[in-house]
């Protein structure tokens, strides 16, 4: 076990109230066991992961978790064994019933909303998810109104990068934090490869977005900041995180409604899945698995990431790469950087380091952040 903040992505279902067109979730082929029972779930996964770290978290998704007839309980396990939850949500729920209440209750505060917005223009976010953005906003209104915590998700495609920047200064605005996922053709999006995004549209569009907001900076690929002025800053603000760029394998795993375990959610179909949580112990399976470790130690990059100044503190994207290859190893498709070695700095460096400053200064100072990371 270390102290490091550490995240498992736990698809505990694959009902939702929604219709999302490209929506990830769906049956997987290791599913003759079906979904996870409750006592399953906490033995499998909530138990296991509070093995991995003594500052762990389990996002709960699905599907929508919040409609499992155990999704309380299973909130108030975790709580139990020291873990946060995130709740994943389309906020229909959180806006209809007193769901926000009944998750603060049962996690005795410990819980953390994430909200999909993916545009603030109204047919964009139908197209992606079934719904308006109205909802999301008023389940934003809900958690404000009850004291519960949030931050949003941006799913990226080219279905919304002509209102990306209009969304991303809003939610800047609002001073809450925001995580961008890429679309990747998983479930439902396998019909979908045409809006898997290309270099040209980070170069131009979603890069320089991401880059002016700093409560945007988790997850963030690519990512150029100075690896040395990084290391001066975990000291500085006494904050350390092992997922600034990709999180895959390293501060994050992924846990599919059957039990299927991968390095990250995006990656729990076909190749990357690396074991079972029915039959190996998941703690097991992330500390011992050949691909875990590989992108733990980011050694066996390929290409311009296996080559670059960033691949500890970037890496590229992992799914991207696997989506677009094959190969969960390869260069990140997406980057627009051409290193032609280690030593090749980004211009881009000098601005990205100081917004990771801003970013390390609102988790030091603001809960619960604070006390996560």
């Amino acid at each position: 076990m270390n102290d490091r903040f550490f995240l498992c992505y736990f698809e505990t279902t694959r009902r939702c109230n929604l219709h999302c067109p490209y929506c990830m979730s769906r049956a997987s082929a290791d599913s003759s066991g079906g979904e996870l029972s409750t006592d399953e779930a906490k033995r499998f996964v909530l138990d296991e992961v509070a093995k991995v770290s003594s500052n762990a978290a389990v996002a709960f998704s699905g599907g929508e978790h919040l409609l499992r007839d155990d999704a309380y309980e299973l909130l108030a396990h975790a709580a139990g064994r020291g873990v946060w939850s995130f709740v994943n949500t389309n906020g229909k729920i959180l806006v209809e019933t007193d769901a926000v209440r009944r998750a603060l209750d049962a996690t005795q505060g410990r819980v953390i909303f994430v909200l999909p917005l993916n545009s603030l223009d109204g047919e964009t976010n139908r197209l992606s998810r079934d719904d308006g953005p109205v909802t999301v906003l008023r389940a934003a209104d809900v958690c404000l109104k009850e004291g519960a915590e949030y931050f949003f998700l941006v799913t990226i495609s080219r279905q919304n990068l002509a209102r990306l920047d209009e969304t991303v200064r809003f939610l800047k605005l609002t001073g809450v934090p925001m995580l961008r996922a890429p679309f990747v053709p998983r479930g439902a999006g396998t019909e979908f490869r045409k809006l898997l995004f290309d270099a040209a549209d980070m170069k131009k569009v979603i890069h320089p977005a991401l880059t002016a907001n700093p409560l945007a900076y988790i997850s963030f690929t690519p990512f150029f900041a100075s690896p040395e002025a990084i290391e001066s800053m975990w000291d500085r603000f006494k904050v350390r995180i092992d997922g600034f760029g990709c999180q895959a394998g390293r501060s994050f795993a992924a846990v599919g409604a059957e039990g299927q375990v991968a390095p990250c959610v995006q990656l729990l179909d076909g190749g990357c899945v690396c074991g079972n949580a029915r039959r190996e112990p998941l703690s097991e399976v992330i500390s011992r698995s050949a691909l875990f470790t590989s992108l733990r130690e980011r050694t066996a990059l390929k290409g311009k990431c296996g080559r670059c100044r960033y691949a500890e503190t970037c890496g590229g994207c992992r799914a991207l790469a696997y989506y677009h290859s094959g190969d969960v190893l390869a260069e990140d498709p997406t980057c627009f950087f051409e290193p032609a070695g280690p030593e090749t700095r980004s211009d881009l460096e000098q601005l990205q380091t100081e917004q990771v400053g801003r970013f390390l200064k609102f988790l030091r100072q603001s809960d619960p952040w604070k006390t996560l990371f």
